[in-house]
């Protein structure tokens, strides 16, 4: 594969490609007929797991963002294209990671090129002298300052990077000293994940139950904690006097309120920027120190490339309350009216998923970024390239409720038509087919029908949950609800990402997202627990 690269393309379009990693999630491939680019490939439990739709928009977010995405791909081994084999999303295609982000160190077994995580830096000055590293206090407050920066592009574009770690956080000292990002389809784009979110151990957020993980507040903990360590040399430290020696102590103070465990009061890495500024200037730039020849020594991080620690949690809303689900609120009048028309229509409607967007130019790289690939203008197509089949718009059609028959049946039956005249579909992408897809569908009809009377059937029906269905409740009726993406939780329940559509013709504004969390019971799943709602583009 050495033309330009299309959205989508199918696996047997990337030609030979040799294994040059494993992780947690998957394995990373480079591919031999153009080294631009490294594949990804989830392994296969994770595969049904992907949010497809939510993938997809990854992949179409620098098509949009102009000079800032041009930028994001230059800091950022940021998803380029879905990779499907026999239509079904196995990966994605993302940029190598440039050399310049590569480091040759002395290990214990010998001198070896690596990728320059930034876990190497959180160490003492002897290890960092026995691994042939210098950096000094000016370059550190450097490459903090650039990974300021580089987080506040992201929050701009409603990027969250969640799990900010030094393993997926890269360092170049060579001119100016600067970050770069890899595992980057880990962030969360606009409050939505292609897998479930996760930490990196002693990376985690102070109270990890209650905080959602992934906005721009747990980044702001990470960021601190980064300061910390960076200056501390050590890797596990929480303590912000741990880094007074050598941080001014107005960063030592910033630290400190990016580690306060109320996320509301921890200021934003922009907000250090003047900070940062000064302490550089005061900083001078000083001499490698030498030490004669002996043994590295002192703990090993984890070796780049090897298999991620298992993360600290996934996130998983908080347990639903048991309670019984309260009998009538106008249920029964509503299904058996249901049921009724169902036999007197036994008439089905199709989904109508809009198509697809074409993929605009892609911009080149700013050339101020030393050592960076230049990437071609896309086509409209070229061998190789899949989409989705199926309806019109390119998506299988899935049955949804009737929705019209020769009876007049808001007249007939005016208490059940909030209900009736209702439709759940299922974006493209997904495996309609699956039960638990077929199991989520109707589990939303269940939850959307009781929306839309006033009556949302939950299992937990805490003051918080309620309200969040009540914003919904409030801002409905909604006659379409899109599912856009399943994942399966930790607990082995779907999470479900919802589209709710007012207009219910998929209108550019005013539809409103939230994550469902499914639980068994009786017939099968109903929703435990929702996120709370939030506006959102129209599928």
């Amino acid at each position: 594969m050495t033309g330009p690269l299309p959205p989508e393309v199918s696996l047997s379009a990337l030609g030979p490609r040799t294994r040059i990693g494993t992780g947690g999630q998957g394995t990373v491939y480079a591919l031999t007929e153009d080294p631009r680019w490294v594949y990804k490939e989830y392994a296969t439990r994770f595969v049904d797991d992907v949010d497809v739709t939510t993938l997809n928009r990854f992949v179409r977010l620098t098509a949009g963002a102009g000079p800032d995405a041009e930028t994001l791909l230059g800091l950022a081994a940021w998803p380029t294209a879905i990779v499907r084999k026999e239509g079904v999303v196995r990966g994605f295609l993302m940029p190598r990671v440039p050399d310049r982000f590569r480091v040759r160190i002395q290990l214990p077994r010998g001198p070896d090129t690596v990728l320059a995580q930034v876990q190497y830096l959180l160490n003492s000055d002897d290890y960092l002298l026995d691994r042939g590293l210098h950096i000094d206090d000016r370059m550190r407050l450097e490459l903090l300052r650039d990974t300021g920066e580089a987080l506040t592009l992201l929050h701009r574009l409603g990027i969250c990077v969640g799990d900010l770690s030094p393993n997926n956080l890269l360092f170049s000292l060579d001119s100016r000293p600067r970050c770069y990002f890899i595992d980057c389809d880990a962030m969360r784009l606009h409050g939505d994940s292609v897998l479930a979110q996760a930490e990196t151990p002693e990376w985690h957020v102070p109270d990890a139950d209650a905080e959602e993980l992934a906005t721009p507040a747990t980044d702001a903990y990470k960021f601190g904690l980064l300061a910390v360590r960076l200056f501390a040399g050590d890797q596990q430290t929480r303590d912000p006097q741990a880094a007074r020696p050598r941080l001014d102590r107005h960063l030592v103070t910033l630290a400190g309120r990016s580690l306060d465990p109320a996320p509301h009061l921890r200021p934003a890495p922009q907000q250090w920027s003047d900070a940062l500024e000064r302490s550089i200037r005061r900083t001078p730039p000083t001499a490698p120190p030498q030490r004669a020849a002996t043994a590295p020594n002192g703990p090993e991080p984890t070796r780049p490339g090897t298999v991620r620690p298992d993360p600290v949690r996934r996130v998983v809303p908080a347990s639903a309350m048991a309670v019984a689900r309260p009998a009538g609120q106008g249920w029964g009048l509503a299904v058996a009216a249901l049921a009724a028309v169902a036999v007197l229509a036994g008439l089905l409607s199709g989904n109508d998923d809009s198509p697809g967007r074409p993929y605009p130019t892609r911009p080149v790289l700013p050339t101020g970024l030393l050592g960076q690939p230049s990437y071609p203008p896309l086509p409209t197509g070229i061998p190789g390239l899949t989409r989705p089949t199926g309806g019109a718009a390119g998506a299988t059609r899935y049955p949804g409720l009737p929705l019209r028959t020769g009876l007049d049946l808001e007249k007939l039956l005016p208490l059940a038509k909030p209900c009736l005249f209702t439709d759940v579909r299922v974006g493209s992408g997904l495996n309609r087919t699956s039960a638990r897809t077929k199991s989520s569908v109707v589990a939303v009809r269940g939850f959307l029908c009781g929306i839309n009377t006033d009556s949302p059937r939950l299992d937990d029906r805490s003051r918080t949950q309620l309200a969040r269905a009540a914003t919904l409740t409030k801002n409905g009726p909604f006659p379409v609800a899109t599912i856009i993406g399943i994942r399966t939780a930790t607990d082995g329940n779907p999470q479900v990402n919802v589209v709710f559509d007012p207009d219910g013709a998929g209108s550019s504004s005013g539809c409103w997202r939230s994550r469902l969390s499914l639980v068994t019971d009786d017939d099968g799943y109903g929703v435990g627990s929702l996120s709370a709602p939030t506006r959102s583009y129209c599928p």
